[in-house]
């Protein structure tokens, strides 16, 4: 129907609106409560075309399915999957869309020219409250229909994780949140950043000026970069499958971010303070920890 109305349209001009409708079997009625139908389509896509441009304009990468997810965020309306992709496709919205690569900055030309060098852990050995390790997550909530990002910067040796942060995005703000929170924990301890080293991988956040800034600069930690990825920095990476395996069901459930920040919390304390280990004969986190400050012999 829609496609006999737009050849009506093109052709009402030169051949005369009654011939055109009798050529096609379209009564006068039918015409124009569908061009008007028509129009009001056209005028809600142009509407939700402008919504769409600001997330692309910001996530240039995502597809309908993120872009989806993002307005119904933004905006508290869901939008049908096939008039998205519909919209999508008549604006020439889709992907694949030009994504200029960007180029490595010095730290990261830097620290791929140290190689394995630039991995402070490898073939050393760090007491608690030595050496941390870190990545971020990406974890499922509201049923699957939204993505956190965590970040945990956990103890090595002590396996306690001594700082958390959650975002909706994997970001600067995000690790400087976690690492906000890894100091004062520390604090609460009598202790400071000063000397300890974090390893994570070579992600562009880890390269950034600014968190180098605040960590070389400011606190005078040691910053360590894993060659292979999650390979090297498999400390992490054991505690995020413990974690999710734990906690997985829990997140989902919640419907908002706030409250999965306060589940991680919730969660997070359990594993410091309740949950016994067994890389640590059995103890709890918090208490190798406590053990390590007050100058007590560990032997894990």
């Amino acid at each position: 129907m829609e496609e006999k109305v737009a050849l009506v349209e093109e052709h009402r001009d030169s051949c005369g609106l009654n011939r055109c409708l009798k050529a096609l079997g379209l009564s006068k009625g039918t015409y124009h409560y569908r061009r008007k139908s028509s129009d009001h389509r056209r005028a809600k896509d142009e509407a939700l075309k402008e919504r769409i441009v600001s997330v692309i304009e910001e996530h240039p990468a995502y597809g309908y399915r993120r872009i989806g997810r993002e307005l119904e965020e933004r905006d508290g309306e869901r939008v049908n999957h096939k008039r998205l992709r519909r919209v999508l496709k008549d604006f020439e919205l889709g992907l694949k869309r030009y994504l200029p690569r960007s180029k490595p900055s010095t730290v990261a030309k830097l620290v791929a020219a140290a190689g394995g060098s630039a991995d402070l852990l490898k073939g050393r050995s760090f007491g608690v409250l030595e050496a941390f390790s870190t990545d971020f997550k990406e974890i499922a909530y509201d049923g699957g229909r939204k993505k956190a990002w965590i970040m945990v910067l956990l103890d090595i040796e002590g396996r306690w994780a001594g700082g958390f942060s959650v975002g909706d995005s994997r970001n600067r703000a995000l690790a400087l949140g976690a690492l906000s929170s890894l100091q004062e924990e520390m604090a609460s301890l009598d202790e400071d950043l000063a000397g300890i080293v974090i390893h994570h991988d070579r992600d562009s956040v880890y390269t950034s000026y600014l968190w180098l800034e605040k960590l070389l600069l400011e606190e005078r930690v040691r910053v360590s970069y894993a060659k292979r990825g999650a390979r090297d920095n498999p400390w992490i990476e054991s505690f995020w499958g413990r974690f999710e395996t734990e906690n997985g069901e829990l997140i989902l459930e919640a419907k908002t971010l706030e409250e999965v920040e306060r589940i991680v919390a919730q969660q997070l304390d359990y594993y410091n303070r309740k949950r016994r280990h067994s890389a640590l004969n059995y103890r709890r986190p918090y208490e190798v920890v406590l053990a390590a400050r007050d100058g007590e012999d560990i032997h894990l």
